[in-house]
């Protein structure tokens, strides 16, 4: 599992709850049908119940019809006879159809028997009342064969009703057990899958921290050695700035020593002396700033990789956090599904509901995080581009100080060469000398483009710290949201 990216965890965090409540719900589909099996059972038996019953008051009514038809041989009374035994063979054949126990099937076999033997016997009273013979019904009737056949017939019927309800009490509970199984079923998957996302929760929450906090550690580690960088450049900036003043001063002696030279025509030879060792000063001077200028460049290159270098880590960062907010959206999506399902699971989805909206919360606010990531993200790629730019402009302003100080020593050479052939012409020391102001004019003006560049170069490496300061501002506040 550790081998799985933040999207495949995420996935997999919310597809083990879910495989395990789709099983459960199989096995609960299975359990509701026995169940429902079982209560269509409680149902037959209560039905057969109710037919027992009619069946016992139809056999009542059939004997308490015949007593009186032959009392008092009356029409109403034989009409409640047949509508008596019309019942009661209704009532048999229904049971008939809906009893599927065997022991209740040989009960209801030998009522049958005892109803034909007391529909006979009823049957024979009543003819005797029909044939005129009321005598012959009484004595039929005293003989007690009606009387013991109804009594058995009641018997019966009391054993296979007691038979019967003893059927609908274990059917009862045998329902009762089904549905107790049911409901602790469902609590168990609930509580299991709820253990199993809050386990899994916790892992990916600690994975994906520690992926930030790791890329944190590093872009603090990188933001400290450009920072470290940028204040040796600044020290470097400073020093070249210390020698462009020290060479514009040294410049303008020179000046001086030209304009003397030329109002002092008549001591050419010491003039000569003091243009060669001056000149002399300046080649040494500008071979100095030649070498402060080359270690300069190879400090702003320095400095523009570790820009582009801290750019590049920033773009990393920016699509760390791209991918959060991906990620964010689709825990969003997923915890609105996991809402509506349990929305649809009523009473038994209410704490998976709960469960689901507490996820979208923490979706929102990590998307918020990426999305104030991305911001601090762009910031800071626009301050290195800046800095990028800034330090181009150093590189460039330090090649063509480089290419004036070349020129400057070219001049020197000139000014050395002049000085040698002072003493061959004196007619050319003024003229040699007004070259030579000349020159150090132009010198002087390249060493105070020189001075500007370094001010912007200044300010440049100030820039850089402060992005650098922003990009350590950023990491400590990743840090503090992990």
């Amino acid at each position: 599992m550790n081998t799985l990216n933040l999207r495949k965890r995420i996935l997999l965090g919310y597809l083990a709850p879910l495989v395990l409540l789709v099983a459960v719900s199989v096995a609960i589909v299975g359990k509701n049908q026995e169940t429902q099996k079982l209560s269509e059972a409680v149902e037959r038996a209560h039905a057969i119940v109710s037919e027992v019953k009619d069946l016992h008051a139809a056999s009542a009514q059939m004997q308490k019809s015949a007593r009186g038809y032959i009392l008092r041989k009356n029409e109403t009374s034989q009409k409640r006879y047949q509508a008596a035994l019309a019942n009661y063979r209704r009532s048999a054949d229904m049971l008939g159809k809906a009893i599927t126990d065997q022991k209740q099937l040989d009960n209801l076999a030998k009522i049958d028997a005892a109803a034909d033997r007391l529909v006979d016997v009823t049957g024979r009273e009543m003819r005797f009342v029909d044939a005129g013979k009321p005598a012959e019904a009484v004595k039929l009737f005293a003989s007690g064969a009606g009387i013991e056949t109804g009594a058995t017939l009641d018997a019966l019927i009391d054993e296979f009703e007691q038979r019967e309800s003893e059927i609908l009490k274990a059917r009862q509970i045998a329902e009762s057990g089904a549905m107790d199984s049911q409901v602790s079923m469902v609590l168990a998957a609930t509580s299991a899958a709820v253990l199993l996302a809050l386990a899994l929760g916790w892992w990916i929450a600690t994975r994906i921290s520690q992926s930030i906090v790791e890329a944190v550690a590093g872009m603090s580690t990188s933001s400290s050695e450009i920072a470290s960088t940028v204040d040796e450049h600044e020290r470097v900036v400073t020093q070249q700035a210390a020698a462009v003043n020290e060479t514009t001063t040294t410049i303008e002696e020179l000046g001086v020593s030209s304009r003397q030279s030329a109002a002092q025509a008549e001591s050419a030879s010491e003039a000569a002396k003091q243009a060669l060792e001056a000149t002399a000063d300046g080649v040494r001077i500008a071979n100095q700033v030649s070498v402060s200028m080359t270690g300069m460049k190879q400090k702003v290159g320095s400095v523009a990789e570790q820009i582009l270098r801290l750019s590049e880590q920033a773009g990393q960062i920016g699509g760390i956090a791209r991918v959060v907010g991906e990620l964010a959206g689709e825990i969003n999506m997923l915890a609105l599904n996991a809402a509506v399902e349990a929305a649809r699971a009523g009473e038994h989805g209410k704490g998976f509901a709960v469960v689901a909206a507490e996820v979208r919360k923490l979706a929102d606010q990590s998307k918020k995080s990426a999305e104030r990531a991305n911001a601090l993200v762009s910031d800071i790629q626009k301050a290195t581009n800046s800095a990028v730019m800034v330090t181009e402009e150093g590189s460039r302003t330090a090649e063509e100080v480089s290419a004036m100080v070349d020129r400057t020593i070219d001049a020197f050479t000139s000014i050395s060469d002049k000085a040698n052939s002072v003493a061959v012409s004196a007619q050319q020391v003024l003229l040699n000398s007004r070259q030579q102001a000349t020159a150090l004019g132009q010198v002087t003006e390249a060493m105070q483009n020189l001075s500007a560049g370094s001010s912007q170069m200044a300010a440049g490496t100030e820039q850089t710290k402060r992005g650098v300061q922003k990009l350590n501002s950023v990491a400590l506040d990743l840090q503090a949201m992990v």
